[in-house]
């Protein structure tokens, strides 16, 4: 009996160490196994999070292209065309997502109905870069197809850089649809006045300052230095400058020199583009 009774005891000590043993390993095995669910958890999460920013850039670009006919691209698809205007591949889709957003919100300020040339006759695609190898923030291009083309770097400008280069394209448009385009556009610089292509030899003359006084401002013809390397960029900057308006600056003081040219710059517009009103409208009467 006595021996029975010891014996019961000793099984029951082996019982609990081996109890005890099984749900210290059960403890551990559950420990890791919430741990590398947790860590899958942090990973699907990370995944989920630039899946959604994916899917916000092939939302945003749906809706350029189905209101707009505009194009997107960035990445790979442009990479030939990226390399020849000297530029690096956008990859960042945080960027991208920020950049197209800014598009979207910009186009806004144009009239409807000057879309439909990108509907129906000419190909317009912005392509995001994400800087290029010179001292150029943005580009424009075309080509005998129709084809036109705008390369947009990340800059903290973005959306005047945008405004610039939308007006080259607005420009080839009118230029292939009209034989009198601002002709007399000279007669409204002064007098004796030529355009520099090299920015180095260029002076603030005849630029508009914004911190004088428009009495002061009474001989600015041109808004920016840049605007004087040529009529083109003269008139790319001047639309710029005025898509990015937000109060009536000095500057469109009824007949000041630089007024009397924006207006010209406007009938232009409003006779070969459109009669609608632009987002300058609200602040030119």
């Amino acid at each position: 009996m006595q021996r029975r009774g010891i014996r019961r005891k000793k099984l029951s000590l082996f019982t609990y160490i081996i109890i005890f043993s099984c749900i210290a390993s059960l403890s551990l095995l559950l420990y890791k196994e919430l741990d590398i669910s947790s860590g899958i958890e942090e990973i699907l999460y990370q995944k989920d999070t630039i899946s959604s920013v994916e899917q916000e850039n092939k939302y945003y670009i749906n809706k350029l292209k189905n209101e707009y006919g505009i194009m997107i691209e960035y990445g790979d698809t442009e990479k030939s065309a990226i390399t020849s205007v000297n530029a690096n591949v956008q990859y960042d889709i945080n960027i991208v997502n920020n950049n197209i957003k800014i598009i979207y919100k910009a186009l806004k300020k144009y009239p409807d109905d000057m879309f439909d040339i990108f509907k129906k006759k000419y190909s317009l695609s912005i392509i995001l870069v994400s800087s290029f190898n010179d001292n150029n923030i943005a580009l424009a291009s075309k080509n005998n197809l129709n084809q036109y083309k705008i390369y947009l770097s990340n800059d903290i400008n973005f959306e005047r850089a945008f405004h610039h280069e939308f007006f080259h394209i607005i420009e080839y448009y009118m230029s292939d649809n009209t034989n009198y385009l601002y002709y007399s556009w000279n007669s409204y610089n002064p007098s004796g006045f030529k355009y520099q292509e090299d920015i180095s030899k260029l002076t603030d003359e005849f630029v508009y300052n914004k911190v004088l006084s428009n009495s002061e401002n009474q001989n600015a013809y041109f808004l920016t230095k840049y605007s004087k390397t040529s009529e083109k960029e003269d008139r790319a900057e001047m639309f710029a400058e005025l898509m990015t308006l937000s109060k009536n600056e000095i500057y469109l003081k009824r007949n000041s020199k630089i007024y009397n040219k924006i207006i010209y710059l406007m009938n232009e517009i409003y006779e070969n583009v459109s009669i609608k009103d632009f987002h300058f409208s609200q602040y030119i009467k």
